[in-house]
């Protein structure tokens, strides 16, 4: 597979280049350390007496050492981004051989029990479509990923702007990468900044009057100019001391005003650094698809409005980092109030930008769930892109299941453009996953993303599933009352008069054959509506008689079974048609159950 050989080819270049950065951040290390090292050596010189050469020798090894710490850094952080390349390239690999379930975000937390279909087509979870598409790094990115799979667009014209922004990003391999690997770089770039939102946004001021900015900058000058004169005797120093000391009561009584609002800017300051990159990247791309340029707009496009100023807010964050260590914290606050000036910054930054800076995270969260949609065209260049519809349909060719392993998944062509389809077949042949399979590709059509067929034209639908369900011993539900709730919603859903999909495995199996083919043929005349089209799964063979019901439009679907040398296979494809065999029985003699007649 080219794409495979491709991503081998990345990853093997990365791990030659880390193990190069490995070395270079090792030599820094000694360096630092060996200059670390004479300086002490210059020191002991010069309380020997050896002064002129130990200040000279110091003055050398401390030149040396702030040089090869400055290196060390800058190789250090080479070294983490190459790092988070070779992640990436081996996570893409994991989602082509199959392994992605391994992979450590699986969305779970976005699971509803309620939810009209994710949990029975695997959307969230383990082993589920969001752990297998997701790139996203930022806290909106992963919400705007959950979104689009939970609450996909609901119009024919947003899906299609969608899809032409996730073509055009898969051919900028490149960019989703850089994308990726720039949050990836801050660990903490998933934290909700909700409470940095809020602050921003409000309109409150600590500080409000000039006259009080006034007033500290005088004071903070007053209190350093002082501090010189009085150190070179040209003032007595009970003045600079009577300062210093009205900069530590100002301090003291503004602390826990104070407090709040620099710790609101400091919790997220590797979210910030890790923006300032997101927003560089992203203004810098070029693009042609009208959704990416007005994402791009809202960042202030190639002039770099939104970098340029959330890089002011860095450095903000940058001074705040004083406050954080003891010396530091006293020394600048009881001479220049520095606490005050940094919240003075502060509130001028989020009165020019307070209102932009969701709008400028949620552009970012655009393109992360865009690009993850983009990485799985990239990595399955066989899928492609549906073809959206007004008309009331489901149309495919090579129609897979996208969570199948490539080697393992069988395809199939499959229409269902009108009323029900009615699925029969023996245990394991395949009925489920056909389902699913349906039920998932739509849910990707929806999503602007690729779906795992060679064609398929599809209308704008809500989904309604009913398949896996579950007891509530809690609230006293049976698994049969549960389901008996969740088909009444899609009938409910049904009744809204707008299009709508339904997919509903082995209705009513936790009661009676009677009252299960009674329930079932009920449910379906409910369900047969002009806008309503569907499949259902069953081993009641009774039901394929809607198909020569008077004004009942269904259509019989079938999956087969063969026998080879006493072994059962499964082809997993449907057929037109009724089922007319069942293989219960043989599996229990397989799995060593004895039929007492």
């Amino acid at each position: 597979m080219a794409i495979k050989t491709e991503i081998l080819a990345e990853l093997e270049r990365y791990k030659k280049e880390e193990k190069e950065q490995r070395k270079a951040a090792n030599l820094f290390s000694n360096l630092r350390l060996t200059s670390f090292v004479l300086g002490v050596g210059a020191v002991v010189l010069y309380y020997n007496g050896q002064s002129k050469f130990g200040v000279f020798m110091l003055l050398v090894t401390l030149a040396a050492f702030l040089y090869f710490v400055a290196r060390h850094q800058k190789v250090n952080k080479r070294l983490e981004r190459t790092r988070c390349y070779i992640k990436i390239n081996e996570n893409n690999l994991m989602r082509l051989n199959g392994t992605w379930g391994e992979l450590s975000d699986s969305g779970a937390e976005f699971r509803e029990a309620e939810h009209a279909y994710a949990n029975d087509l695997d959307i969230f979870g383990k082993d589920s479509l969001f752990q297998l598409i997701n790139t996203t790094t930022t806290y909106y990115g992963r919400q705007e990923l959950q979104r689009l799979l939970k609450k996909p667009q609901a119009d024919r014209e947003g899906i299609a702007t969608r899809q032409r922004a996730v073509k055009e990003l898969a051919g900028k391999i490149h960019f989703i990468d850089k994308l990726q690997c720039a949050g990836m770089m801050s660990e903490k770039s998933t934290y909700d900044p909700a409470r940095l939102i809020e602050y921003v946004r409000s309109e409150a001021r600590l500080f409000s009057g000039k006259g009080l900015r006034w007033g500290v900058l005088f004071l903070s000058i007053s209190t350093a100019l002082s501090c010189v004169l009085g150190f070179l005797d040209i003032l007595p120093a009970l003045i600079p001391a009577i300062f210093v000391i009205c900069q530590g009561i100002l301090t003291a009584l503004g602390f826990k005003a104070v407090s709040a609002t620099l710790d609101t800017i400091h919790r997220f300051k590797e979210n910030i650094t890790a923006f300032e990159e997101l927003f560089t990247i992203i203004e810098q791309q070029e693009f042609h698809a009208s959704e990416l340029i007005k994402m791009q707009e809202i960042l202030g496009g190639k002039h770099g409005q939104a970098t340029k100023h959330i890089k002011k807010l860095e450095y903000i964050a940058d001074a705040i980092d004083v406050r954080y260590n003891i010396i530091s914290y006293g020394l600048f606050n009881f001479l220049l109030l520095w606490d005050y000036h940094c919240v003075f910054a502060v509130e001028a930054w989020k009165k020019q930008n307070g209102q932009l800076l969701e709008h400028w995270f949620l552009a970012v969260a655009y393109f992360e769930a865009a690009t993850s949609s983009a990485n799985l065209a990239r990595l399955h260049p066989t899928w492609s892109f549906p073809v959206i519809t007004d008309k009331l349909c489901f149309n495919s060719k090579g129609v897979g299941h996208p969570l199948l392993d490539a080697q393992q998944r069988v395809s199939n062509d499959f229409t269902l453009n009108q009323g029900l389809g009615i699925i029969t077949g023996s245990n394991m042949s395949g009925k489920t996953t056909m389902l699913r399979t349906v039920g998932i590709n739509l849910v990707l059509a929806y999503a602007g993303a690729p779906v795992c067929a060679e064609q398929m034209t599809c209308s704008v639908m809500d989904i309604m599933t009913s398949m896996r369900i579950s007891d509530d011993l809690g609230n006293g539900i049976s698994t049969f009352y549960a389901e008996l709730l969740r088909i009444k919603k899609i009938i409910e859903q049904a009744k809204i008069k707008q299009p709508m999909i339904f997919l509903i495995d082995e209705i009513f199996r936790g009661t009676n054959s009677n009252d299960r083919i009674t329930g079932a043929l009920s449910v379906l005349r409910n369900l047969n509506k002009d806008w309503v089209i569907g499949l259902i799964s069953t081993h009641d063979f009774e039901l394929c008689s809607l198909e020569q019901e008077d004004g009942i439009d269904a259509v019989n679907y079938h999956f087969l079974e063969s026998y080879q040398a006493g072994e059962i296979q499964f082809d997993y494809k449907i057929r037109p048609g009724r089922c007319y065999s069942t293989n219960a029985r043989y599996l229990m003699q397989m799995v060593g159950i004895e039929l007492i007649e």
